[in-house]
């Protein structure tokens, strides 16, 4: 039977010390997104650049200023969600990477990446 997760109050109020006060995302608001590519799953590949926010949730369980309680979607890749905080501490570094490069799919369609038998699975 799984185990149950339960939340430590301790724990959590602990991860909150010292954390700044975190921006909030704006629907339609420009960001900056990291690359992404996936080992047999070359379909899935992703090139980082700039993109814009299209999804906003927040978690129903954590505290609004816990490191993980607000996930952004954006338009250039439905149905994927990125943690919000650490996207955004990581802006002037994408942005040096990027600079005006639009973030977009970059599928690699080759047989040998997109291998779902793969040996190692």
């Amino acid at each position: 039977m799984a185990k149950k997760f339960k939340l430590d109050p301790k724990k959590m109020a602990e991860s909150l010390q010292n954390q700044p006060e975190v921006t909030q995302p704006v629907i339609g608001q420009k960001i900056y997104v990291p690359s992404s590519l996936y080992v047999y799953r070359g379909e899935d590949d992703f090139a980082g650049g700039i993109a814009t926010i299209s999804k906003i949730e927040k978690s129903d369980f954590l505290p609004p200023d816990h490191y993980n309680y607000l996930m952004v979607g954006i338009a250039e890749r439905p149905g994927s969600m990125y943690n919000w905080r650490p996207l955004l501490e990581r802006q002037e570094e994408l942005k040096k990477m990027y600079g005006d490069q639009i973030a977009h799919p970059d599928p690699d369609d080759r047989p040998e990446f997109n291998d779902y038998n793969a040996d190692w699975r």
